[in-house]
């Protein structure tokens, strides 16, 4: 039996590969010549260009950058022939800055450093998952490290962090590295926020950055006062765009002065990674995530994969179910079934999902095996 794998991260407990690499052993080890191929799946935060390297063989570079308080700390990304896989979350994620968040004066200047160390390696195509970051500075901190300057009303450069996006004034983006404009920038995004408002970039996101309510007000308006500016020094305007708010503006910047295209994180890793190709090899396909509920078929990673089965089977993987049945879906199984509370079934998470994969799913791979 040939199965493929390709599930989300059970968020706030095991990695897409950590996912990958349980159901692998436990099936290996319960099917007499099963073969299992894998494909981790990430949405566009942490774990995006280890899941490049695991499933596609990409390899990755490790260069010293900017972290959003402005300190230096190793970070890296993933190169696959010329196009680079960057995670924002290294150089600007929220891990980095523990214990001290503070969206007002964080930067994005080290996700910029990542781009350049891409375009150094000769990158002509630049994938870039802006999941988890720290920062609410509209972009600016990762634009000025490839040359934007961001002005105030006396014409000097402001502060590439959010405080400095509330200065802002006029946009020139003359001094931008040349080897931009030849360089095909993709955005992996999963949310669809505009720049700034109720739904917008400061109000969903600063408060889990370590924003109280004024702190929030302040950075809508300079979220405001970016996209006046960048109106009259660019003529572009993509503020009421979904995803523009991503990642603290982040998405508007890189749509405003790279060009970047917004698209679905799980659809673009499984395009790249051959998820059609590598699904008619297999016999069965399993995808999965945390919780399997209604958003999942929104456009999130078991939706994406359960569309491009082929009408394979599709067994879905996951620590509670909401749906007792989901079209495409062949068979659900749980690693929660008593849907205890997170915290307690937290510390055996990955004893309960090994025993389910090598338990019941191996017997119901069992039962079907002969049609192959």
């Amino acid at each position: 039996m040939r199965v493929l794998v390709a599930p989300d991260s059970f968020k706030g407990s095991l990695s897409a590969l950590e996912v990958c690499d349980l159901v692998k052993s436990a099936l290996e080890s319960s099917i007499d010549g099963c073969e299992v191929d894998c494909i981790p799946v990430a949405d566009g935060g942490e774990g995006t260009a280890d899941s490049f390297v695991f499933a596609c063989g990409a390899s990755l570079n490790e260069v010293e950058v900017t972290a959003p308080d402005f300190t230096r700390v190793k970070a890296h990304y993933a190169v696959m022939g010329d196009t680079a896989v960057i995670e924002t979350a290294q150089a600007s994620g929220l891990p980095l800055v523990k214990g001290k968040n503070d969206p007002v004066f964080a930067t994005s200047y080290g996700s910029g450093e990542l781009i350049l160390a891409a375009l150094n390696e000769g990158c002509k195509r630049i994938i870039l998952g802006i999941g988890g970051s720290a920062t609410n500075d509209g972009g600016i901190g990762c634009l000025s490290a490839l040359g934007v300057r961001f002005l105030d009303g006396n014409g000097a450069e402001v502060e590439p962090d959010g405080f400095g996006l509330s200065k802002v004034r006029s946009v020139d983006a003359s001094g931008i590295d040349s080897r931009v404009e030849g360089c095909e920038f993709t955005v992996l995004c999963d949310v669809e926020n505009p720049l700034y408002g109720e739904n917008g970039a400061a109000y969903v996101y600063a408060p889990q950055k370590g924003a109280d309510a004024d702190m929030v007000v302040f950075l809508d308006s300079a979220l405001r006062n970016f996209e006046l500016a960048v109106k009259s020094s660019l003529g572009v305007d993509f503020a009421a765009d979904k995803g523009s708010g991503a990642a603290g503006g982040m998405g508007y910047g890189f749509r405003a002065f790279l060009g970047a295209t917004l698209k679905s994180g799980a659809k673009t890793v499984l395009d790249i990674c051959g998820f059609d190709e590598r699904a008619k090899k297999a016999d069965v396909i399993i995808t999965g995530e945390g919780r399997f509920d209604s958003q999942s078929l929104m456009g999130k990673v078991p939706c994406e994969v359960i569309g491009r089965a082929g009408g394979k089977p599709v067994l879905v993987l996951c620590g509670m179910s909401l749906l007792k049945k989901a079209d495409g879906v062949t068979a659900v199984f749980e690693t929660n079934p008593l849907h205890l509370p997170f915290e307690q079934v937290l510390p055996t998470c990955k004893e309960s999902l090994y025993t389910a994969v090598s338990g019941d799913v191996a017997d119901f791979l069992k039962k079907i095996e002969k049609k192959y």
